[in-house]
């Protein structure tokens, strides 16, 4: 599962004529990583998180996310609750119970990772490019943790808010609507402006804040590419 995920994060962006040598070569090496990852890559057209979920909606399906409500963060924050669940991660709520200061964090794990070493190696991607990306419509990098299981994990900026796809549904006036592509827009040519490309940028990993704003929480899928890619569309539409 993880040398599928290296290999789509990789293939996805390649022109078609040097994906077209790679995906040979990788045919001639093993044919049914080759077969699956194809597979994939017919998917890129929708979400990436529809298209994970498609393929692994078995290993989504099974997996118990109660296991981790209860657990304690760097012996300080315990977990109270799962705010969401997509294709590659599991975000939870996270209180600090030492009682020097009240302060909640949202706590990101990668569910699909097949062991923890593998899971590390994906929380620092995007531990790296979130501590890069200093932004006030950007959720805030904290820390990489682990819990009292010894399970790898990202602390992260709790925003109060709701998705971009449930904002849609409250029919928001035009002028709410600007703001949030206003804000939207700002974030995401600051992503560029650092050299990185979200990849899979869609109505439910943008919140709304209480203000009114957009903000950009998830960047598991993302990249670093150059500063021409065109990515600003809006989504509030």
């Amino acid at each position: 599962m993880s040398l599928l995920y290296k290999l789509f994060t990789e293939y996805s962006s390649l022109p078609k004529e040097l994906l077209a040598q790679k995906m040979t070569q990788l045919h001639q090496q093993n044919p049914t990583v080759a077969t699956e990852l194809s597979r994939l890559l017919d998917y890129r057209g929708t979400s990436v998180n529809e298209m994970l979920e498609y393929l692994h909606l078995g290993i989504i399906n099974n997996e118990d996310t109660s296991i981790r409500i209860g657990r304690l963060i760097n012996n300080k924050y315990k977990i109270t609750k799962l705010l969401g669940q997509g294709g590659m991660s599991d975000v939870y709520l996270a209180e600090r119970t030492d009682g020097l200061i009240n302060h909640t964090i949202a706590v990101k794990y990668f569910a699909l990772a097949d062991s923890n070493n593998t899971a590390l190696k994906m929380i620092k991607k995007e531990a790296q490019i979130l501590a890069d990306l200093d932004h006030h419509h950007i959720a805030s990098f904290i820390d990489i943790s682990h819990d009292n299981h010894q399970e790898p994990n990202i602390m992260m900026e709790y925003i109060d808010g709701i998705t971009l796809y449930e904002f849609l549904n409250t029919s928001p006036s035009e002028e709410a609507k600007e703001q949030v592509n206003t804000s939207l827009k700002a974030a995401i040519e600051h992503a560029k402006s650092k050299g990185v490309e979200h990849g899979d940028l869609s109505k439910n990993n943008v919140l709304v804040d209480i203000n009114g704003n957009a903000n950009i929480v998830d960047f598991d899928i993302a990249n670093f590419s150059d500063s021409t890619t065109n990515d600003t569309q809006p989504l509030c539409v």
